[in-house]
């Protein structure tokens, strides 16, 4: 067999903000937006032609939360009973984040693919941009499939590769959409229900769908070219 190295896959180049990471790119979208931050949402109802948002009014609604909550939310608004079990069906992975000090090292992305190590992967932010390091200590992020106690943590990165350090962790439920055979035409169906009524689904799980940032960056562009703004 005839090996051809591959340099166009995903990550071989990129651009990444000097200073503030991934979150300067959040800030600069969010720039002159009225956004409310930490609110929650129990509720959302439908007013004659308006959506009401814990008592707030608008004409449409974008939503990019965990479409599991949809049913409890939309409650009484419209009728997504036949979706219902769909939706309680669906499957994802989470993800223990470790934030950690480690060694110096060339890498911005270290996979590994060996079964003495339970953790997946360790991003090098700090090899991104010295921002992320603090008086010239890099900074690192160990991850980890699905829930992981402390103490495993802690016997895991002992066997890791540049020593990393443990700072602090966190388990997300949900990181990463899986999906079956008719996911996709589910999802198809439920838009085609809420978005004649201006309410319109966007994002990895909002759509079970497994974007990175950029893709989902442009389905956000697409929505609101083609839909809101035609």
């Amino acid at each position: 067999m005839n090996h051809i190295e591959e340099c166009q896959f995903v990550h071989s180049s990129f651009y990444y903000p000097i200073k503030g990471g991934s979150q300067f790119l959040a800030d600069r979208l969010s720039a002159g937006l009225k956004i409310i931050y930490n609110k929650e949402i129990f509720r959302i109802t439908r007013c004659e032609s308006k959506w009401l948002v814990e008592g707030m009014e608008f004409d449409r609604v974008i939503f990019s939360g965990n479409i599991k909550y949809l049913p409890s939310l939309l409650a009484g608004a419209t009728n997504l009973y036949g979706f219902i079990k769909s939706i309680d069906e669906l499957e994802s992975h989470g993800t223990t984040s470790v934030f950690c000090k480690i060694d110096k090292n060339p890498f911005s992305w270290m996979y590994l693919p060996d079964k003495k190590y339970d953790a997946h992967r360790i991003i090098c932010t700090g090899n991104f941009s010295n921002s992320n390091n603090s008086s010239g200590i890099m900074t690192g992020t160990v991850e980890f499939t699905d829930y992981i106690s402390k103490d495993e943590i802690l016997e895991n990165l002992s066997r890791m590769p540049y020593n990393p350090r443990y700072i602090i962790h966190n388990y997300e439920k949900y990181t990463y959409p899986i999906q079956k055979a008719d996911t996709r035409g589910m999802i198809k169906e439920l838009k085609n229900i809420l978005e004649p009524l201006g309410f319109y689904l966007l994002g990895r799980f909002a759509e079970w769908e497994y974007y990175n940032m950029d893709v989902a960056i442009g389905a956000s562009m697409d929505l609101m070219n083609e839909k809101i703004l035609s």
